[in-house]
Formats: C-alpha cells, structure tokens, sequence
C-alpha cells in the first residue's frame, strides 16, 4: 500500500483547522477555510505523490492535545515531529518563524534580516503565505513594519485573536495597530 496523508479537522476557538500527518511527522496544521489552503494542497500533491485520506494518527490525536493546551494558555511552544514540504527557501523561512517568541511579532523584514537576505522581503512574504503549520509555526507573529496586522491564512479575526491571546499570557503587552 502507498503512503497516504491522514488529515482531520478540528474546531479551534477561532476557526477550523485541518491536521495533516504522514506516516509519524505533522505535515499540516492549516485553516480550512484559509485563502491559501488550495494552494498548500496542490504542492502537496506535486511534491509528495500521497492522497489525502479522512482519518487520525497519534501525532494528530498529539497536536490537537497540543493545540488544547496553547488556547487554555498552558503552552507556550509546541514539541511536534514536523514534516515541512516545500521549497528549500521556503523551508528556511519557517525554520525562522519558529524562532519567534511566544507574544512577540515581527515584521517580513525581520525575517528577511534573520535567514541573511534582507532583500528578499516580498519572497519572505510569499513564503510566509504557504507555511503549512499555521499557530505551529507562528506566521501570526508576523506585522507589517509599523506593527499594523498584515495578512493571514486564517482571516484578520483570527489573527487578531491568536495576538490577543498570546498577549494575555505575555510579560509585554503586544502594541499593535488594529485598523
């Protein structure tokens, strides 16, 4: 039998996720309804071979436990085996999202600066666009340069709510600019 990903939704407290794993690593924690979503399933579809088949696994019965904790404020980070599938340069850019803190944002510009290429701001955008890992891999943590809210996979409400709550539990309360 060939490989298949396995994905479930799941109800978070600001949208539907859908969680995707293949074999023992999490290869998707993504909005549903999400602009980009089509997208990420059509590169996974070109770059892995594997069909989508309804189901769950223990590293998504484990992310969801995860996820649980993150909005009930008992987590900060999330330990999950992850299968990033992309681009090399898209891969760098997520590895650096992972790097931002907990209640903390940064801009395109900064991630730009963080994989030494401060020029490519726009390709850091596309590449933050197609993170398969949304709250994971925190592409929500991302604002345009003068911390107003910029784009997101999850829609504006969501983002809003993820700061919000991240805000809640942080020693700094996030400046932000909610037009």
């Amino acid at each position: 039998m060939s490989e298949r990903i396995l994905f479930t939704e799941w109800e978070s407290p600001c949208g539907t996720l859908v969680l995707a794993g293949l074999n023992d690593r999490l290869v998707m924690s993504d909005w549903k309804n999400g602009w980009h979503h089509e997208a990420i399933l059509k590169r996974f579809a070109k770059m892995t071979k594997c069909p989508f088949v309804q189901g769950t696994s223990p590293v998504i019965a484990e992310t969801i436990s995860q996820l649980q904790e993150y909005f009930a404020l008992k987590r900060q980070r999330f330990d999950l085996p992850l299968l990033f599938i992309g681009t090399d340069f898209q891969k760098k850019v997520w590895r650096a999202l992972e790097s931002i803190e907990y209640g903390k944002v940064v801009s395109y510009g900064d991630i730009a600066r963080t994989i030494d290429n401060p020029q490519a701001v726009r390709a850091v955008g596309g590449a933050v666009g197609q993170n398969p890992f949304s709250i994971i891999v925190p592409c929500h943590r991302i604002v345009g340069s003068n911390n107003s809210l910029t784009g997101y996979g999850g829609g504006f409400e969501a983002k809003k709510y993820l700061l919000t709550l991240e805000s809640k539990n942080s020693k700094e309360p996030l400046q932000l600019m909610f037009s």
